[in-house]
């Protein structure tokens, strides 16, 4: 499964500063039943197959959009996506500050949901994804795809570029790192740099931090980039190796040697974060 899932890069100089990189699964039949596993950053998911997508959580199950998104999360919710048949997805993973100027919405609404891109207030939903469906190639869909969303953009007001620097300059602390510090050396309140992360990342700067922290854990796990769990634990500011299993099963509902021996996370396809 990994094999089906192609990247391809932004090609437009203004989406750049907004989305890391556009991918697309093709298969004429997958099952699948994979757990939804909390990342720093929004992906939107075109469903462009007749294959219904559907959300299962708290023992209920529902279908979903054709456009689908789940905002951040701050802890695991033991929800999971299904399908079963013909799958053709194009998807749009966005940077973690680069949804926002899209919908004009806070991030932080989407907090804990998977929800419809319409359901969310975007009507240029069902426009967008039939134009995709006429089109004959993935050249020609990624093409039509960045037209539209520089053409939102335009219309839109941008990313505050003084939030994406002290974005992007407390993500380089070293951990732990102290908030009321970083604030103090860039001239700016607790209250105001909280304001400023519910609306373009969706989680406060702490809870980012946090995951920001695991997702580069866990992208060390998929990729077996250590010898052993302490190296992952040490190398990310852990206290100690059971600092990080504590963390990781708050994220995955699972330790780390479980999850990679069940393969049953949306992360473990293609390994795309």
């Amino acid at each position: 499964m990994q094999q089906e899932i192609k990247k391809y890069p932004v090609q437009h100089p203004l989406l750049k500063k907004y989305i890391k990189f556009f991918w697309e699964i093709q298969s004429d039949h997958m099952e699948l039943n994979h757990k939804v596993i909390p990342v720093r950053n929004i992906d939107l998911k075109f469903n462009l197959s007749d294959t219904p997508h559907y959300l299962w959580q708290d023992g209920k199950e529902h279908r979903l959009e054709k456009v689908y998104f789940s905002g951040l999360q701050d802890h695991f919710r033991n929800a999971q996506v299904r399908l079963n048949g013909k799958v053709h997805v194009l998807g749009i993973c966005f940077l973690p500050e680069g949804f926002y100027p899209f919908l004009k919405v806070p991030v932080s609404e989407f907090k804990n949901q998977l929800l419809g891109l319409d359901e969310a207030g975007f009507k240029q939903t069902n426009e967008i994804s039939e134009r995709l469906l006429e089109a004959p190639d993935i050249a020609a869909r990624l093409s039509l795809l960045e037209n539209e969303l520089v053409s939102i953009l335009q219309n839109n007001k941008q990313t505050d570029d003084n939030f994406r620097e002290l974005f992007y300059a407390l993500n380089q602390n070293e951990y732990p790192f102290q908030l009321a510090e970083f604030c103090n050396r860039n001239n700016i309140s607790i209250r105001q740099l909280e304001r400023m992360y519910n609306k373009y990342v969706g989680v406060s700067a702490m809870a980012y931090s946090t995951l920001h922290r695991f997702q580069n854990s866990l992208n060390q796990l998929l990729h077996h980039d250590y010898s052993k769990l302490s190296d992952i634990a040490y190398n990310n500011g852990y206290f100690d190796q059971m600092h990080f299993i504590k963390e990781f099963k708050r994220f995955t509902g699972n330790t780390p040697k479980n999850f990679l021996h069940q393969e049953d996370s949306m992360l473990q396809i293609g390994k795309l974060k």
